[in-house]
């Protein structure tokens, strides 16, 4: 039933529109275009003023790329993990395989002087009671960290020496890529 009273109904709409369809056009006054827009009245400008004038205009600067250097003969490069390892075994020895000896000498003085301290501070002597106790055992352990920590810069630096010595003689692969603008690739060895 809603079915019929439906498509009665959508039928009646379109047999409606149908016979409105002919007549819409044909009332007095209507167009099936919009009309033309109004003419604006403009300001007459010569030929002079619409042509170009030479504007200066700030060019990038090229920037040459340097040649890129050789290192010296006869040099070979410094292995950092090894550097590292060589301060493990012996503290110094790593700065003087990365060729800094004056580094070298002072992180073996450092560790050297603070194992002695270390040492000799807690050495055990003998009470009044007749027990054994730390020489000073507060100032034994104070010189025990300073030691260690003298120890793992040590190895720490001997790897940033080896490093820097590479660089500083241009014998490490360096492709110039930064995080900057303008990075330029380029390599030395």
């Amino acid at each position: 039933m809603k079915f019929k009273a439906l498509a009665l109904f959508a039928a009646f709409g379109l047999v409606s529109s149908l016979q409105a369809a002919p007549n819409f056009w044909e009332v007095a006054g209507a167009t099936p275009t919009p009309p033309e827009p109004p003419q604006i009245q403009g300001i007459e400008q010569s030929m002079d003023s619409l042509t170009a004038t030479p504007t200066p205009v700030v060019a990038p600067l090229v920037q040459v790329a340097a040649p890129t250097p050789t290192p010296q003969p006869g040099l070979s490069a410094k292995n950092p993990t090894q550097a590292a390892l060589f301060s493990v075994f012996i503290p110094g020895s790593g700065h003087f395989y990365a060729g800094d000896p004056a580094k070298g000498l002072v992180f073996a003085a450092l560790f050297g002087v603070g194992l002695w301290q270390t040492i000799d501070n807690l050495q055990l002597v003998s009470d009044n009671s007749g027990g054994l106790i730390a020489k000073n055992e507060t100032a034994g352990n104070l010189f025990g960290l300073a030691t260690l920590a003298a120890y793992g810069f040590g190895i720490q630096d001997a790897y940033n020496t080896a490093v820097t010595y590479n660089k500083k003689n241009y014998l490490t692969l360096n492709f110039g890529i930064a995080p900057r603008p303008n990075a330029s690739l380029a390599y030395r060895f």
